[in-house]
């Protein structure tokens, strides 16, 4: 029984040495990013694979075109993470292994029905009670001239379209892509 009640009272202390009352950091949500892809068995690509846009990124919730040059400066983004995992990418008019078609929505992409029925994809952070909006980049590959999807991938982060720091901005665009792009093969 004193051996009994001798574990207890150690268990008991060391239980208690782990006890901290130190608050608990919450994640910067503008470091965090949900994205989820999916690649149908004929996504094939090698050294040789050349892409071309289909049409210049859509950004759909901007009808007074107020983020045009977002939209812009995302499209080059989206190329330059493709450029370095080894694709090229080739004029509209050239032949090329895959188009790609990218869309931008600020906000989830739920009650945009063509989107939703395109991509079928459904990214999500973690609800928090960040003041930040989320946003949404969409992209997919088809082989060139089909409208048959091979790849598609979804990235949502939270984002804050009044940031001034185009510096900042194209940073986070940069990441935001190499998290987007993730499972398409290197080269």
């Amino acid at each position: 029984m004193a051996i009994r009640l001798l574990f207890l009272t150690i268990l008991s202390l060391a239980l208690t040495a782990c006890v901290s009352d130190t608050p608990t950091q919450k994640p910067n949500p503008m470091s965090q990013a949900s994205a989820v892809a999916v690649a149908m068995p004929e996504f094939i690509t090698n050294e040789n694979t050349t892409l071309r846009w289909r049409s210049d990124l859509i950004w759909v919730d901007d009808p007074e075109g107020r983020f045009e040059r977002r939209a812009d400066m995302l499209q080059k983004i989206l190329q330059n993470e493709f450029v370095r995992k080894g694709y090229s990418f080739v004029d509209a008019e050239q032949s090329a292994t895959y188009d790609v078609v990218a869309v931008a929505v600020l906000g989830a992409i739920e009650g945009y029905e063509e989107l939703e029925e395109t991509f079928r994809l459904y990214p999500s952070l973690s609800k928090g009670d960040s003041d930040y909006k989320r946003g949404t980049v969409l992209v997919a590959l088809a082989p060139a001239g089909t409208t048959t999807i091979v790849w598609r991938g979804a990235l949502e982060m939270f984002t804050d379209p009044g940031m001034v720091a185009i510096d900042v901005r194209e940073k986070r665009m940069q990441w935001g892509s190499m998290q987007l792009l993730n499972s398409i093969p290197n080269y």
